[in-house]
This record gives C-alpha cells, sequence and structure tokens, in this order.
C-alpha cells in the first residue's frame, strides 16, 4: 500500500485593521514530504478586504522567496493563485506557502478562508497530496 502524502494548510490569527490599513498574512503549510507545486485559494468579503499581492513563501528558497506570485483570479471575493518551482521540490516539507498582502475596505476583524475546493499540493512525482485543514 503506497503511502498518499497529506499536506495541512494553517491560517494564523487575523488582524484587526481599520479602512485603508494593509497587513501581510502568512499562510502556512506543513507537508509530510517535500512538494513540487501548491494552489492556494482563499475567499473574503470583497466589500471589506482587498487581496494586493501573493508572494512566495520561505518555502521555495532564496530564488523564489518573497518574489511576487500573480493571481490566476482575484476578485468577486475570491483569490487564486499557483506557486510552484521551476525544477525539484520545494526546500522542506513545513513553512510559510505564501505571504498575502491585504487592504480593508472596511473596519473591523478580517476574514479571510480557505476555498477548500481549489487547494492541490503535488509530489515531485506528480502525485496529489491529501489535503487538511487547521
Amino acid at each position: 500500500q503506497p503511502v498518499i502524502p497529506t499536506a495541512g494548510f494553517l491560517m494564523p490569527e487575523m488582524p484587526v485593521l481599520k479602512a485603508g490599513e494593509k497587513a501581510k498574512i502568512a499562510i502556512l503549510i506543513d507537508g509530510s514530504s517535500a512538494f513540487r507545486s501548491a494552489v492556494l485559494g482563499l475567499r473574503f468579503d470583497d466589500k471589506k478586504l482587498a487581496v494586493k499581492s501573493v508572494a512566495f513563501g520561505d518555502l521555495f528558497g532564496p530564488a523564489l522567496a518573497n518574489a511576487n506570485a500573480a493571481p490566476f483570479l482575484n476578485q468577486n471575493g475570491k483569490m487564486y493563485v499557483s506557486l510552484s518551482v521551476t525544477d525539484g521540490v520545494v526546500m522542506g516539507n513545513a513553512g510559510t506557502l505564501a505571504v498575502v498582502e491585504i487592504e480593508a475596505l472596511a473596519d473591523g476583524q478580517v476574514e479571510l478562508a480557505f476555498e477548500k475546493e481549489v487547494l492541490n499540493v503535488l509530489a515531485a512525482d506528480g502525485k496529489n497530496f491529501t489535503v487538511k485543514f487547521e
């Protein structure tokens, strides 16, 4: 029986912001083994919040960490972005997957949720990880 790799996505505690304030939110991943790519999907109220930018996390190593990652969808309260290494696998199994810069459009507690149908992690051999949410 082959072992299926697993990955847990973790959301940090969210800040309370005033309209116009920006914050950077580190999205963490805890995988059972190294991976090649991940698709991150977030859901939010687009009347209260805007995603300004997404950067690769430190798991992608010095060449990619903090580099801009352009979302392939960022509208109607949804932001989807694909994060992958050009060759090989990421630097480790666990750490910061992405840093999402947000701007509050209204005062209050930031509310971000994972878009569970979109989240995807691929191993170096192309196999899908089982994804968990914490």
